[in-house]
């Protein structure tokens, strides 16, 4: 129905894109070591954008019908010709769409998903959830391009405690094949060395974030590289093009179409293909994020980022670096965030920022480790990014709610962070 939808705009001298959506979602739950919930969400929509001249309008149709897509375009046509104008300089052409992606029908097989959670169970976890969805896309716009993908992901966020202390780990993939139940057990051990926790003064610390903590602070990195937040004068990045923005040990991509990469694509909210750009190479911003509008304000070409307004990052793929992290944990002096959550910018220009630092958190001196609790990182991320000395081998995919864009992060060592009190 994309073809109608989008033959009918095109017939009244518009420019057009139409995508439609269909998915299945299912949620397995546990709690206190027992499963509680399984739930199933099945959904079909489709997305029109219409653009004439200057003004453009976009709206969304449930369970589209030929009747509903037909009323709903020519109702939408007469407030187009009632809206503001706006920014629109039409639809770049971009092909070259690739398909390396995983794929798994499987991924929302209940008695598979149930099994994970089983198993997570059986290794400590109390709490925790097991997500998965299928996903199929098609996709028209007036430049000709019709597309087809379908996707799948899966997820298990699982929490371990012990006594008064906490622990949250999560594994991530497109694939059944690719959960490890086993980060429960590592998250039990975590909880058993976070117990007896003390207050630490306020002041500077170097800081080893784990890539639960890391991959929290680069999605917002990401997503500050927006050329849309740019331009609206919510980002740090802006007016940094080919300048240092961060350590030479930091190199940051965005790839849409990795192939174990959560939110993987074969094309953007456009019709365009997705690719994989460099954000930030050795320390230098290399580009910001495009759709075709922003591109064009920049002299650019879009990155296969739409957003029709918004360009976005698809997964965050944060480059690694040389050390494990035992090494990186040799002679260290400072504190060590396994996770962190409530990250809020209080000044998006400058970078102003605090998250907290939540479920096992330990301060490493000269005597040994102990847990420590009750602290917030309040501080700048430009300044974070230019305070990192070291990034580990080991890296992993994090997604969760607290982490919407995937993230492939490793440890990262960052010195004279600042530490408050909640």
């Amino acid at each position: 129905m994309i073809e109608y939808a989008l033959d009918l705009i095109m017939k009244n001298g518009m420019d057009g894109i139409v995508s439609s959506h269909s998915s299945i979602e299912k949620q397995v739950k546990f709690y206190n070591g027992k499963i509680e919930v399984i739930k199933e969400w099945r959904t079909k929509s489709m997305e029109i954008f219409m653009a004439k001249g200057n003004k453009k309008i976009s709206f969304n149709i449930d369970s589209p019908t030929k009747k509903k897509i037909k009323e709903s375009i020519e109702r939408n046509m007469k407030m187009l010709s009632v809206v503001a104008p706006s920014e629109y300089y039409g639809i770049q052409d971009i092909r070259g769409h690739v398909n390396r992606k995983k794929f798994d029908k499987n991924v929302i097989e209940s008695a598979a998903m149930t099994a994970i959670a089983e198993e997570a169970i059986s290794k400590n976890a109390k709490a925790g959830i097991v997500f998965s969805a299928l996903n199929e896309e098609e996709i028209a716009n007036s430049n000709g391009v019709v597309e087809r993908d379908k996707n799948s992901m899966i997820y298990l966020s699982a929490r371990a405690f012990y006594r008064n202390s906490s622990a949250h780990d999560v594994s991530c993939s497109r694939s059944i094949d690719g959960i490890d139940a086993g980060i429960s057990e590592n998250a039990y051990e975590l909880a058993k060395k976070a117990g007896n926790a003390r207050k630490i003064k306020e002041g500077k610390y170097d800081v080893i974030f784990h890539p639960m903590a890391f991959a929290n602070l680069m999605a917002s990195v990401a997503s500050f590289a927006s050329a849309f937040h740019v331009e609206a004068g919510y980002s740090f990045l802006a007016d940094k093009l080919n300048e240092r923005v961060a350590s030479e040990l930091l190199s940051i991509y965005d790839d849409g179409t990795l192939q174990d990469g959560m939110a993987s694509r074969r094309f953007d909210d456009e019709g365009n293909a997705t690719q994989r750009t460099a954000i930030i190479e050795k320390g230098v911003l290399k580009n910001y994020l495009h759709n075709s509008t922003t591109a064009f304000k920049h002299n650019a070409i879009t990155t296969g980022n739409a957003g029709i307004v918004a360009p976005h990052p698809w997964n965050v793929i944060v480059e690694n670096g040389s050390k494990s992290i035992d090494d990186m944990l040799d002679d260290f002096e400072g504190i060590v965030i396994t996770n962190v959550w409530y990250t809020r910018f209080h000044n998006y220009r400058n970078g102003d920022f605090s998250t907290v630092a939540r479920d096992a958190i330990f301060m490493v001196e000269k005597d040994g480790m102990h847990a420590v609790k009750r602290i917030r990182v309040s501080d700048n991320i430009q300044r974070i990014l230019n305070n990192i000395e070291a990034l580990s081998k080991e890296r992993k995919q994090i997604f969760w709610w607290e982490v919407e864009t995937p993230v492939f992060a490793p440890y990262a060592m960052v010195k004279d962070v600042v530490i408050t009190m909640p």
